[in-house]
């Protein structure tokens, strides 16, 4: 059996039965194992007949998918944890930046509210002194 021949079963093994995307990692990862193993001096024959039937590894890949014979699952799992992290860590800093400008947008018109108060305020006695008066 060649590697296609292999990788050809185990995908119809594996069809309708795991998601699309846990059956292209599984082949990627098989065909990454057999390339690797031929690399070292082992014929790819050898190497598929060492891993066994695919109908066997589809079957037990369906019954137990997080088994621990796949590390690249959980290799896989750790840039998704690392993304909640830098999401929640970008919404931390959006909502301190937030802040920041609330507070110097605050700094800022806090004279300038506190002139049109006293420019008011002044206008006020000024009225009252001079228009309330004549009446």
């Amino acid at each position: 059996m060649t590697r296609d021949d292999f990788l050809r079963e185990l995908r119809i093994a594996l069809q309708g039965r795991i998601s699309q995307t846990e059956v292209n990692r599984h082949l990627a990862y098989y065909e990454t194992f057999i390339i690797e193993e031929s690399r070292k001096g082992r014929t790819e024959r050898e190497v598929i007949e060492s891993l066994g039937s695919p109908r066997l590894i589809a079957k037990t890949i369906i019954q137990y998918p997080g088994n621990g014979t796949d590390t690249y699952e959980e290799e896989a799992k750790q840039p998704g944890r690392q993304s909640t992290r830098v999401k929640k860590l970008l919404l931390v800093f959006l909502i301190f930046m937030v802040l920041v400008l609330f507070v110097r947008i605050g700094l800022f018109l806090l004279p300038v509210l506190m002139a049109v108060y006293m420019i008011g305020a002044i206008l006020r006695v000024v009225y009252r002194i001079f228009y309330k008066n004549k009446k």
